[in-house]
């Protein structure tokens, strides 16, 4: 229990390290294309970042759950429901994220 309780701490302070550490450092200032057959979808981490997340834990956390990479079940269910759900008016429907000219070919 003792064991389980120091690996707690130790997980939740590593988590407030590197996002204070990314901070410092600028490492949220990027863009990444991710490429699939229904169109890449470009994700502006900056932005989310700056303007649209409560703090680096509201994704972060979420992204964990779902398997640790941006993937369909991910972008489906956690991105688009946050979308949805506030006034920041982010894309929901498939054109608004998917670029069908940079979709690999079928």
């Amino acid at each position: 229990m003792k064991l389980m309780r120091s690996l707690l701490i130790l997980l939740l302070f590593s988590f407030f390290l590197s996002n204070s550490f990314a901070e410092s450092t600028l490492n949220y200032k990027f863009t990444k294309t991710y490429q699939n057959s229904a169109g890449a979808v470009t994700f502006s981490h900056e932005r989310h970042a700056l303007v649209y997340a409560k703090d680096c834990a509201h994704c972060h956390s979420a992204l964990k759950i779902f398997g640790g990479e941006v993937n369909d079940l991910f972008a489906h269910n956690f991105c688009k429901q946050c979308h949805l759900d506030t006034s920041t008016g982010g894309p929901t429907d498939c054109v608004g994220c998917h670029n069908k000219k940079e979709a690999f070919p079928q």
